[in-house]
């Protein structure tokens, strides 16, 4: 396997891993809330809300981070791929 070949893999391959971090930091995340919470619910709630906020940035910044690489390597391996000789 050629290396603009590889690079192309893995450029796709941290791409589609970047859209698929998002989602599973709201799949860990998806509670019902109570029907009628007491005051320590609630608070509970808001500290889980936050962590979940914190959480969820953080990984969209590595998903970012995942599909600039992906996205960098799919193009270098864009440029320098082989041409077919003719013979």
């Amino acid at each position: 396997m050629s290396r603009a070949r590889l690079l192309t893999v893995v450029g796709v391959l941290l791409m589609v891993t970047s859209c698929l971090i998002p989602c599973i930091t709201f799949w860990n995340g998806i509670t019902l809330p109570d029907q009628d919470p007491t005051p320590e619910a609630i608070q509970q709630e808001n500290a889980e809300a936050l962590a979940f906020e914190q959480s969820f940035e953080n990984a969209v910044w590595i998903a970012a981070a995942l599909a600039i690489l992906g996205l960098a390597a799919f193009i270098y391996a864009w440029k320098h791929r082989r041409r077919p000789t003719r013979v």
